[in-house]
């Protein structure tokens, strides 16, 4: 269950928490979750609300950090350099007739320049599509499962999620990250197809697919704010 009651006020600017509790968690989890311009806490079987509030408290300064971090964004400009999936690309306007084409480590973005974010965004998206697509269906095909269907979406909180009808979605931002980070992302909620839950054996089954899912794992824990930057 979520709680939405709650709030913290930092530097004049005030922010909802979301709090739930998490049978598997075994510490208070405290995270930005800046789509939302919210604080995201979890809670442990044995927390209190209290412990929880006084633990964001405690983290004051680092929160603060976080919002001034998230300030600075990146947007799909003439000239700005993006990293999709490992390489790093710069943005060129171009001009004439076209939409978005891709010229060694450019990107080059036809038609007027006031479309060319929403251009640019279109085309991560759909790089984004394709390439998970296609690793989803070959970690399904190596689980022996099916997938119904695959779709993208702009999430605050999950970098996937799956049900179980076999629907899979994905934040599309994970396009910014290194190629290994997404085939992690993929390979886990494939995995769930067999296993709804994050078991012993949930995690056998990423392994024996997605060797580097430890390191995947913990990169997002780390890093995986920082893909929320692009696209202002």
């Amino acid at each position: 269950m979520t709680t939405y009651k709650y709030k913290i006020a930092i530097h004049n600017q005030t922010f909802p928490i979301f709090i739930r509790r998490h049978k598997r968690a075994r510490r208070i989890v405290l995270r930005y979750q800046p789509l939302r311009g919210a604080i995201g806490l979890t809670l442990p079987r044995h927390a209190t609300i209290r412990q929880g509030l006084d633990f964001i408290a405690s983290k004051e300064a680092w929160i603060a950090g976080e919002v001034l971090h998230h300030r600075h964004k990146i947007p799909f400009a003439d000239g700005t350099v993006l990293p999709i999936l490992g390489t790093q690309y710069t943005l060129c306007h171009a001009g004439g007739r076209g939409t978005v084409t891709v010229q060694d480590n450019k990107i080059l973005v036809h038609g007027d320049v006031a479309f060319m974010a929403r251009r640019v965004g279109d085309w991560i998206k759909r790089t984004a599509y394709e390439t998970i697509s296609e690793l989803a269906h070959l970690y399904a095909k190596k689980l022996n499962v099916v997938i119904k269907k695959i779709s993208l979406r702009d999430t605050g909180s999950h970098w996937g999620s799956c049900n179980t009808e076999g629907r899979l979605s994905f934040s599309w931002r994970l396009a910014f990250a290194p190629r290994e980070i997404l085939e992690y992302v993929v390979c886990h909620e494939v995995a769930h197809l067999l296993e709804m839950n994050h078991s012993k054996a949930f995690w056998q089954i990423v392994a024996s697919i997605c060797p580097h899912w430890q390191s995947s794992r913990k990169w997002l824990k780390q890093q995986g704010n920082k893909l929320y930057l692009y696209g202002a």
